[in-house]
């Protein structure tokens, strides 16, 4: 054979070779979905994307929910304040203390919490207050109170008047004596309250005060724990319904020889509760990046309900057709800030247009009443050298807009709790984002790259082929 015949020969089969394994080297980055040397050209591209800090949210906590109490100061995203407002019930009704008033020492009242987690720092203390709730306030099981509600404060029943002081990292397990009783209090807050409160307690009359929940109610309008704003870097989740959580009374007979305890309990089915969580953005950027006008901002302020959430616009997309979509993803890059202790949130990106927000056509998947591909869709934070991102997977979104002219919408971003999602744009059926929740209320907290910013760019990665 003509040696020079053969050399040409094997470089057009090399030349086909390479050409036939072509494939994406620009990002590692959903790689593991770049499809496989098939003889098609396989190509990606970045577009642009606009984002813009849209504005506040708020979230409703039901009792059955952990709760969030404690205090956060936050450089760049304010200072968080959560306190737990609550009723509780007597044991039985009609209610007896089993033993004569007149017959009655009172040893002491304590407050129990259960506490089932931490999102920040577990070193920092935290100084807790207990007040009722004023009695002229309307507080009942029949409303729904959202996280900006306050309640007008009655006294303060806290024994101390300087507050308890809480260490989180020592709540898995704490030994804690009052009294006649020894109790081992494990993931418990117990704050200690005024003899006078529980004398109070003590001498309500049998016959009306505790004739049923409804009537305590009356007396007891509801109690307030309130951290305070300056102590702690830290919010505590806590349960009402575990039993747990109590109202605490211990006494005994004046003779020393009958003790006992009574212990009032949140009851699910006739006790109000709220969580108020104060967000406080001032001295930070956050107000000025949500009203500065811009039509894209180059930081992206994410925090968990009640908080902050963004839009984002992928018009970019107008200016690509006709193309085979293997991957379409939005990534989303932290920008670093130092603080390890406030750990990021899950987001959750959906459709929007004037009516409001829905489901993101075909990626977003919706089965037996709930979305049931988040982990695919890509709402969990990932690690990546000592920073985190996200890339959500929108590919046949943008496919059925780049192949078959569907209509494009823009999209927005949040960190939701207890939210709910439309599955269309009807908007005629909606179902949990998730059950359980995404997220815990007010837990979560990120700094994004925006759009045009140059270090942490957020944007839309098509991996494609020509067709």
């Amino acid at each position: 054979m003509n040696l020079s015949l053969y050399s040409r020969a094997l470089f057009f089969f090399l030349s086909i070779l390479i050409i036939s394994c072509t494939k994406i080297a620009t990002t590692d980055i959903g790689s593991d979905l770049i499809p496989p040397a098939d003889g098609v050209i396989t190509k990606d591209t970045v577009l642009e994307v606009k984002t813009k800090n849209a504005g506040y949210d708020t979230a409703y906590v039901g009792i059955s929910d952990d709760h969030m109490l404690g205090y956060v100061n936050d450089a760049l995203f304010g200072k968080t304040t959560a306190s737990v407002n609550f009723q509780v019930a007597p044991p039985s009704a009609p209610f007896s203390w089993g033993i004569p008033k007149n017959n009655i020492v009172l040893d002491s009242v304590v407050l129990c919490i259960k506490y089932n987690g931490i999102w920040g720092d577990t070193l920092d203390p935290i100084k807790l207050h207990v007040y009722t709730i004023d009695p002229e306030v309307v507080f009942d099981d029949d409303s729904a109170y959202n996280t900006a509600r306050t309640f007008q404060k009655g006294k303060e029943i806290s024994e101390f008047a300087s507050g308890t002081t809480v260490y989180p990292y020592l709540l898995d397990d704490v030994d804690t004596t009052k009294g006649f009783y020894t109790e081992v209090a494990t993931n418990q807050i117990r704050i200690r309250l005024n003899n006078a409160f529980g004398q109070q307690l003590i001498d309500y009359d049998s016959a009306t005060v505790y004739k049923n929940d409804t009537t305590f109610y009356s007396y007891l309008r509801g109690l307030i724990v309130e951290p305070e704003q300056s102590s702690g870097h830290a919010l505590l989740q806590v349960s009402l319904t575990d039993t747990s959580t109590r109202l605490a009374v211990y006494y005994h007979s004046v003779d020393g020889i009958d003790t006992a305890t009574r212990r009032f309990t949140p009851n699910v089915s006739s006790s109000a509760s709220s969580n108020t969580i104060i967000r406080n953005y001032k001295d930070t950027e956050i107000p000025s990046y949500i009203t500065n006008g811009s039509t894209s901002d180059d930081k992206v302020f994410m925090q968990t309900s009640p908080g902050t959430y963004a839009t984002i616009d992928i018009s970019a997309l107008d200016t690509m057709r006709n193309v085979i979509v293997h991957r379409a993803e939005v990534l989303m890059y932290q920008i670093p800030d130092g603080d390890k202790f406030l750990t990021p949130p899950n987001l959750f990106l959906s459709a929007y247009n004037d009516s409001g927000a829905f489901a993101i056509p075909y990626d977003v998947n919706i089965f037996n009443g709930a979305v049931s591909n988040l982990s695919q869709f890509g709402v969990a934070p990932r690690l990546k050298d000592d920073n985190y991102y996200y890339s959500f997977d929108i590919s046949r979104y943008v496919q059925g807009i780049v192949t078959r002219n569907e209509k494009r919408y823009n999209l927005v971003l949040t960190a939701p709790y207890n939210q709910y999602v439309y599955t269309n744009e009807n908007f005629i059926y909606a179902v949990p984002i998730s059950s359980p929740s995404l997220n815990k209320v007010a837990t979560g907290r990120i700094l994004l790259g925006g759009g045009n910013n140059s270090q942490y760019k957020m944007r839309l990665h098509i991996v494609y082929s020509l067709p």
